[in-house]
């Protein structure tokens, strides 16, 4: 790891959905963590049926044997272990968290109370033990520090994005990270960053930091303590990424981590193009990214494309979705009323 980075971890403020000072924190911080969004047993539910999800891929993955978890059986995996395919996106275990009010009501907070929100269609990040196999370490922190929003084609704030954490962190499983205030920073980037932001279209909402960069410095970057169902939020202009094991987990047959991806904006940031293809999403089972006032194929990332064994999995059956969950499609209440 660089000399310049150390990544600590940190036990920082937890605040119930909708205390209002959570906003507060976001907006000084770039991040802030709402405690028990969902229960311990809606939770270990969202585990379940993320193992239902696996299991039922057809590759022969058992949750009980930790031998059938190899890359031959587990699906094609992005930077930082993230399972961004396979119908992911609109499996029961993601339209199941999506549905519980604390998460939607949180989001609403960000939006100054706005709750008519488009959710994405996003992946999920699951972390098998790498004591038991070396190679499922996920990539190190400090390789690929960044943001997820362009300083020049996206100016300002335009999205916070989500984590709900199923399993309880600590230094040995690895987690999210955050560089505290550094979306304060954004505004500078294009001055300081010109030559490598020329390289980058306006309509690429990623941006990775050099190793040596003086602002990862300045701010050292923390790994946040979070129980089961604890949300993250950040702004997609803080510097962040996810870091495995700070300590050497104990050897076991257990997940280290698994965590729901999500992400919600107001409908008024979208537009009616954006939300006919999310509505066909449903029927075809197309995963996203963050973005909804966009739509960006993740089943479509060179990584699947390129998978060879990308045919031989079993995608989940189409969603049979709630009023609520609808909406969170693109439905309005008067395309449900004569639905």
């Amino acid at each position: 790891m660089q000399d310049n980075i150390h990544i600590t971890y940190e036990h920082v403020p937890r605040f119930v959905t909708a205390d209002p000072e959570a906003k507060r924190y976001l907006d000084e911080h770039g991040y802030v963590i709402v405690a028990n969004a969902l229960t311990t047993e809606q939770a270990n539910q969202s585990v379940s049926l993320l193992w239902d999800y696996l299991e039922e891929l057809g590759t022969g993955i058992d949750r009980h044997k930790v031998d059938t978890w190899g890359d031959d059986r587990w699906p094609t995996t992005v930077h930082g272990g993230i399972l961004p395919s396979y119908g992911i996106g609109h499996s029961a275990a993601q339209w199941f968290i999506r549905d519980v009010p604390n998460i939607k009501e949180s989001f609403a907070q960000v939006w100054g109370g706005d709750d008519d929100l488009l959710v994405s269609f996003d992946g999920v990040t699951i972390w098998r033990p790498w004591t038991h196999n070396a190679d499922w370490k996920t990539n190190a922190g400090n390789s690929w520090l960044h943001i997820d929003q362009h300083p020049i084609g996206r100016p300002g704030r335009h999205c916070v994005q989500g984590l709900v954490n199923l399993l309880p962190t600590s230094p040995a499983t690895g987690g999210n990270v955050v560089v505290p205030g550094s979306h304060r920073l954004f505004e500078h980037i294009p001055t300081q960053y010109k030559e490598r932001l020329d390289r980058i279209h306006p309509s690429v909402d990623h941006f990775r930091f050099p190793n040596d960069d003086p602002n990862l410095a300045q701010t050292q970057p923390i790994m946040c303590h979070m129980e089961a169902g604890d949300l993250l939020l950040w702004d997609s202009r803080t510097i962040h990424c996810s870091a495995p094991s700070l300590q050497t987990p104990t050897a076991g047959a257990e997940l280290l981590r698994a965590a729901s991806l999500i992400c919600m904006m107001p409908r008024s940031k979208s537009n009616a193009k954006v939300i006919d293809k999310r509505k066909h999403a449903v029927e075809t089972r197309t995963s996203t990214t963050n973005w909804s006032d966009r739509f960006i194929d993740a089943d479509a990332f060179p990584n699947i494309l390129a998978a060879p064994q990308r045919d031989s999995y079993q995608w989940p059956k189409v969603p049979t979705l709630n009023a609520n969950q609808l909406k969170m499609v693109g439905w309005t209440e008067q395309e449900l009323a004569s639905l």
